[in-house]
């Protein structure tokens, strides 16, 4: 099943009779309501935490990013200089310069290590915690985890978003930020870019039930088309009220459908609110404008967003040059992979994001990880490229009230092993739990109503807690 369909599979009856989600996303409002109300009674309050995750999908090398190695060999080091940041010690590549002014607001893991390196395997240890995953067995990212266990940090908004191009090559890519077998109820609220804007081109209308699927229909450019996106918001309600569905809803679902018919959520999705000077802080490309709109999404309610730049596994799998490749189309990453290419708008992106966070007094509550599969290898291979490697890379974590300004781990001189704190993608995931305030010890039930815990094995990093 394509992503664009899995993520509009969700019946008019099935909406209306209380499954009233977000264009298919986060916890069922009618049940958030509930689970407060009982919540409430027992005196236990959900953390207002929140992630955004940026998604360095293919590999990111951290020679070009986080950790570059500047007294190796050149076919070590690389065509790149190393610059200093802001945090004493830490060098970050010339590539990332905003990002290391605003360093001393992050912590850098350089000890991040496992031991495979295949994409999609290690995307979904990364992204559902499965070390070993049974291919037979659908399990959820961590985004519909927050789904389930947390839903929106406010009524009207959608629990978990993804932002991202649509995918062309690798569909099944995408199966690793799903809802697996939690059902399309926790599905990503799914905002998607055509990857080639000037001529390539879905047909997003394909079902008489689209209007209530709004995300999964939307896309920057229409985001950022003001009229276009509230003449869509405000059908919505009258489309509802016309088939008197309403009736028989209980008082949950019925609060829930004037909830999500709410100004609040197309106010949150609406770019042109924010100043000019904002908007180009950020920068005008779509890695620019999504990070904006995942600030203004958590700052609204949203529990868990993932900015995906890479939804084929291309963008940083710098297999042929480190600087540029040049790959035939109709591949997506086109010319558009290499450091030349992605770093600069990573950079601008990234740098804002942090900076905003930090401004708004947001990074008290939003916990930011930016991270892909693996790393890079050691040595550049014979096209000026670097190959998967899984036993080093990098993550970044910024926010989340956590204590920031810190390298966690230690790497080799060659850029090669952890000589120091190894960090596996339990472990982050781990992490993100603890912020979100979900126990990962916990189990949800799938299909077969078997209970399957949330993460079977990873430690927190201590280090940002104390």
């Amino acid at each position: 099943m394509q992503p664009q369909q899995m993520y509009r599979n969700v019946s008019r009856r099935r909406f209306l009779s209380g499954s009233l989600c977000a264009g298919g996303a986060g916890l069922a409002l009618g049940d958030v309501l509930r689970l407060r109300s009982l919540a409430a009674e027992q005196g236990r309050v959900a953390p207002d935490t929140s992630v955004i995750q940026i998604w360095l999908g293919g590999g990111p090398s951290q020679f070009e990013t986080f950790d570059p190695k500047p007294l190796a060999p050149v076919e070590i080091r690389g065509p790149y200089r190393p610059i200093r940041s802001r945090i004493p010690g830490a060098l970050v590549c010339e590539m990332m310069p905003l990002t290391a002014g605003v360093l001393d607001k992050t912590a850098i893991i350089k000890s991040f290590t496992h031991p495979y390196d295949d994409h999609f395997g290690v995307m979904r240890w990364c992204l559902e915690g499965r070390k070993e995953p049974d291919k037979r067995e659908g399990y959820p990212s961590v985004g519909s985890i927050a789904s389930r266990f947390r839903g929106p940090r406010q009524p009207g908004m959608p629990a978990y978003v993804m932002l991202a191009e649509e995918p062309v090559m690798h569909h099944h890519l995408f199966d690793a930020m799903g809802p697996g077998y939690l059902g399309v109820s926790h599905s990503p609220f799914a905002v998607l870019q055509d990857p080639y804007p000037s001529d390539f081109q879905f047909d997003r209308l394909k079902s008489a039930t689209s209007s209530l699927e709004i995300a999964n229909d939307a896309t920057l450019d229409r985001i950022n088309d003001r009229k276009s996106l509230l003449a869509e918001l405000d059908l919505l309600p009258r489309r509802l009220d016309s088939n008197r569905a309403q009736e028989g809803l209980d008082p949950f679902a019925k609060l829930a459908l004037e909830l999500i018919t709410s100004a609040k959520a197309r106010q949150a999705f609406d770019l042109n609110a924010e100043s000019t000077a904002t908007r180009e802080r950020y920068g005008s490309h779509r890695w620019g404008q999504m990070a904006l709109l995942a600030r203004r999404l958590v700052e609204s309610g949203v529990t868990f967003v993932t900015l995906n730049t890479a939804p084929d596994c291309l963008r940083w799998d710098w297999h042929v040059s480190i600087t540029r490749e040049n790959r035939a189309q109709p591949d997506p990453g086109g010319p558009n992979v290499g450091a030349d290419w992605s770093c600069p708008p990573l950079d601008r992106a990234l740098s804002a994001l942090i900076t905003d966070l930090s401004e708004r007094e947001l990074c008290r509550n939003v916990l930011l990880v930016v991270w892909g599969e693996f790393g890079r290898t050691p040595k550049i291979n014979v096209t000026g490229g670097r190959d998967h490697w899984p036993r080093l890379g990098s993550v970044l974590l910024s926010g989340g009230g956590l204590k920031m300004g810190q390298i966690i781990g230690e790497s080799s001189r060659d850029g090669g092993l952890p000589t120091d704190r190894p960090i596996s993608p339990s472990d982050v995931l781990a992490t993100l739990y603890k912020h979100l305030g979900i126990d990962p010890n916990q189990n949800a039930v799938n299909l077969q109503g078997r209970p399957i815990p949330l993460l079977p094995d990873g430690q927190v990093i201590d280090e940002l807690f104390s």
